[in-house]
């Protein structure tokens, strides 16, 4: 292979994520598939999140030695921090499951996922069971070991306290009792009346994880693999890099790398230092030892064919090959015969992939794309999409086929397209005009003949029904039994990712080509091809959304009780449909609550135009505290329509997905008072605290990168610095002095929590120290003392008390500092159960005549949760100036 075509492959890896089909070179593309054919071979590894899994050792596995890999994750990553947005939880489970599938399409392997919530970091495994059921957490395990079938299964974790986080612990110890229990038909027989065999793996694996004595197995994974011109390790970093929403991209290191695994335990026998794969039979042979001496024969000269193919992709060159492959597939088919008269199901699952895979890997030798791809991705009920279905045909291949058959849902239509019925041009990008040739459509009720270098092009109108719900993650459409998400009541969605695609094409075709006549039929899921001016081409998945979304500005509505004067909230009403929308918007309040104006008109000229409405409400007469709901109507050509917010999550490196919600407004009332103060406000990771500053009724303004003269700050009496700041703003950096001499000349400033990159830059006016591993209260119920009670941040202009802690969601806070300078005041104390006291969740100190606090309270859960304490105590921090400081401080 050439040393180009080995550089476009290492470039064009990470686009496999929005590819439809493959978009590696067909050399590279039939070379991995011919690592795939020979033997039988699963591995799945276990963890507890996404980024848990060893990418390199998939990546070997997968890409490297042709097994059939796949990762099971416990959880959907749900409790982290997000550092691309402001999504959190089950928004941030979509985003790393997005993560995950596209980590999975760089390094070859499958992706699984359990039911379990990531509820927030936890320090033990005892603590983690109180919130997960064990046997229900282990039967999602037992349910994919016995569906996958892997003849080795590797933990990432060893189950003990060295792993650390309780989800790392109770992974490593539900995939020791899965090891045993997925073979046994007594544990989960449910499952086997369901159709699913027991299973038991043959080998169990952990990585031996900070204990460097541990007698281990190496696997190499810094090995330069020719089809890539990279190694392993390099192509495994570009999918670890896709777990962006937590800050992991990195470099492609050369020089050798390796993964250190430790037998637990093995069914085979052998040594612990025995390959991975020793001691296991590995060979389609055994699986067909009952098909009788002809099958034997067909396997012997189908193996003999993959080999023979191998070596002519490597040394001849992709006409060499086709003669190989087509005997491969003829043999193949006879056995695929031979197995259907049989009962060896086992036999024809793999018999059957194999086809799959040998077809896929003719058309990439033989230069044969397909393309299913419609014009719209976000689909309305009702809505007609033009679907089309494009088969090129490389150089050296001509085709013989009937017209693609589309797939849809019960109730879609599908209807073809004559070549007599005019449509619109497709839109290729700015330059397309330039470069698009002739289009031929071809009759969708006869068979067509496609020569080498020509484009077969069939045209499709599918509707989808006016009833169709929007889509939505199997995982979120029923609400969460505790801390686990419900199953879908198909089971074949269980552990998937997310639902499949709902429109699918099939192509069956004689391929001709180098002598040789080949039958195939490939199946791929419809999408649609988005060209950006700036990015270029990608692919989205279809999906089908509500005609409106119905958004409120703020979905949780801090309403200090004391305020008893109207507010207005607002809306935001956006159209997926492309033609007009009319109707009206109202609002269900509370008794004795009112709003004006009663019923609202609006009209949407089209997809992705906004409209925003908003009501003027009143609460009703005196100091009315608790939690409300002000739900909006609405109302379509006279008929009412449910009113759902519908958001697309969609950041470059993942596949959109749509998320769905209830669009009322939650509104909190409780006591809270604010001083009038101007805000500024250091965007940081995943914040979205501006907002809760507004709750408040403060304005507040960003700071941008060049805001930083003294001029522009002096207009703030307050500055709050983002979460995570110093990690994701140079800007502040290199401003820091500038910021702490405004302080001095009498600014507050709020830093929320920052993790050890705080440490390397000195950036507050006295010393403060995160230590490693840092301090952190995960118990959100954990005790609060209040260690110093006429401390200014606890007094005024809200006296705080013990029940201001009631109610927070997930934790206390994150990445407390360990130590600090004598100048700071630490008010409050806390620490999770069997824990020594920690006083480093807030601290706070005057700067000249200013004043400076840090906390690492964990303001960005409970703000965004509308926890009355927590805004009492936000209040405080924005409110206190250093002058008012010294005054309470000195009573």
């Amino acid at each position: 292979m050439s040393a180009a075509v080995a550089v476009l492959a290492s470039c064009l890896l990470p686009a496999f994520a929005h590819a439809q089909g493959s978009r590696l070179p067909g050399a590279i593309e039939a070379g991995l598939i011919l690592r795939q054919l020979d033997g039988v071979k699963r591995v799945l590894v276990v963890a507890a999140h996404p980024d848990d899994e060893d990418t390199a050792l998939l990546t070997t596995l997968a890409r490297g030695w042709g097994v059939e890999a796949a990762y099971f994750s416990f959880t959907r990553g749900e409790g982290g921090q997000n550092l691309i947005g402001t999504e959190l939880g089950a928004g941030l489970g979509i985003i790393r499951s997005g993560e995950l599938l596209a980590a999975r399409t760089i390094d070859g392997a499958q992706q699984f996922f359990g039911r379990a919530f990531d509820f927030g970091y936890s320090k033990t495994a005892e603590e983690t069971f109180a919130k997960w059921p064990r046997e229900r957490v282990l039967s999602d395990l037992v349910w994919t070991i016995r569906r996958f079938r892997p003849h080795v299964l590797i933990s990432m974790w060893s189950g003990t306290e060295r792993d650390g986080h309780g989800h790392h612990q109770v992974s490593g110890l539900l995939t020791r009792e899965a090891f045993d229990a997925a073979g046994d038909a007594t544990r989960f027989p449910e499952q086997v009346a369901a159709g699913v065999a027991p299973w038991a793996p043959l080998k169990l694996y952990r990585r031996p994880l900070f204990e460097l004595g541990a007698t281990a197995i190496e696997i190499e994974t810094g090995a330069l693999d020719p089809l890539f011109g990279l190694t392993h390790h390099q192509v495994a970093m570009d999918s670890r890099s896709q777990h962006r929403s937590q800050d992991f991209g990195t470099a492609l290191p050369l020089g050798p790398r390796s993964t250190r695994l430790s037998l637990v335990s093995s069914r085979v026998g052998g040594s612990p230092m025995e390959p991975l794969l020793a001691g296991i039979d590995t060979t389609l042979a055994s699986l067909a030892a009952d098909l009788g001496e002809t099958a034997q024969a067909d396997l012997g000269s189908y193996r003999e064919a993959i080999g023979r193919a191998g070596s002519s992709l490597n040394a001849a060159g992709p006409e060499a090959v086709l003669p190989f492959l087509g005997e491969a597939l003829r043999r193949l088919e006879r056995l695929r015969a031979a197995a259907r008269a049989g009962r060896e199901s086992e036999l024809r699952r793999e018999l059957d992939r194999r086809a799959h895979l040998l077809m896929r890997a003719i058309l990439a030798v033989a230069g044969v794309r397909v393309e299913l791809r419609a014009r719209d991705d976000v689909l309305v009920p009702g809505q007609t999409v033009l679907v089309e279905a494009r088969v090129s045909s490389g150089a050296g291949a001509a085709l013989e086929l009937d017209p693609p058959v589309i797939d849809a849902p019960p109730g879609w239509s599908v209807e073809g397209i004559g070549a007599d019925v005019e449509t619109e041009p497709d839109d290729a990008g700015p330059f397309a005009r330039f470069f698009r040739q002739p289009e031929v459509v071809l009759d969708p009720s006869t068979r067509a003949r496609i020569e080498p270098g020509e484009l077969g092009l069939w045209r499709y109108a599918v509707t989808v029904p006016a009833d169709a719900p929007p889509a939505s993650p199997w995982f979120l459409e029923h609400s969460r039994d505790g801390d686990l998400y419900q199953w879908p009541l198909d089971p074949d969605l269980r552990t998937l990712p997310f639902r499949p695609p709902p429109v699918h094409g099939r192509v069956a075709a004689v391929v001709a080509a180098a002598g040789e006549r080949f039958g195939i039929e490939i199946e791929d899921p419809v999408r649609y091809r988005a060209v950006d001016g700036a990015l270029g081409e990608s692919w989205r998945p279809l999906q089908v959304a509500p005609r409106i979304s119905v958004a409120a500005t703020a979905p949780t509505l801090i309403w200090p009780g004391n305020r008893p004067e109207p507010r207005v909230i607002a809306f935001r009403i956006s159209s997926f449909a492309r033609e007009v929308t009319a109707g009206e918007i109202g609002l269900d309040l509370p008794s004795g609550w009112r709003a004006a104006p009663e019923m609202t008109p609006f009209e949407l000229a089209g997809e992705g135009a906004v409209q925003t409405v908003g009501f003027t409400v009143e609460p009703p007469e005196g100091e009315a505290e608790g939690e409300f709901f002000a739900r909006p109507r609405i109302r379509i050509a006279g008929a009412e329509v449910p009113a759902a917010h519908a958001t697309m999550i969609d950041y470059p490196h993942i596949e959109p997905r749509l998320l769905t919600g209830d669009a009322a407004v939650r509104i909190v009332r409780f006591p809270v008072r604010v001083a009038d103060r101007r805000i500024g406000y250091v965007m940081g990771s995943g914040d979205d605290g501006p907002e809760s500053i507004r709750q408040l009724g403060l304005d507040v303004e960003l700071i941008e990168p060049g805001d930083w003269e003294a001029g522009r700050l002096d207009r703030f009496d307050t500055i709050v610095l983002g979460i995570r700041a110093y990690e994701v703003r140079e800007d502040l950096i290199a401003a820091n002095a500038e910021l702490l001499a405004w302080a001095e000349r009498g600014g507050t400033v709020v830093v929320q929590y920052n993790r050890y990159e705080f440490n390397q830059g000195a950036y507050a006016p006295y010393p403060i120290t995160i230590g490693r591993p840092a301090p952190r209260v995960t118990e959100e119920d954990a005790p609060v003392t209040l260690a110093d009670p006429r401390a200014p941040v606890l007094v005024e202009p809200n006296r705080l008390g013990p029940a201001d802690f009631e109610g927070w969601i997930q934790e206390r806070g994150l990445y407390f500092p360990d130590a600090w300078d004598d100048r700071y005041q630490a008010p409050l104390e806390m620490a999770d159960t069997g824990e020594p006291p920690s006083r480093g969740s807030l601290l706070a100190a005057p700067v000249g005549r200013g004043l400076y606090i840090h906390t690492s309270l964990s303001f960005f859960r409970q703000l965004r949760a509308g926890v009355p304490g927590a805004f009492r105590l936000w209040a405080n921090l924005l409110s206190l100036d250093g002058s008012r400081w010294r005054e309470i401080a000195a009573q």
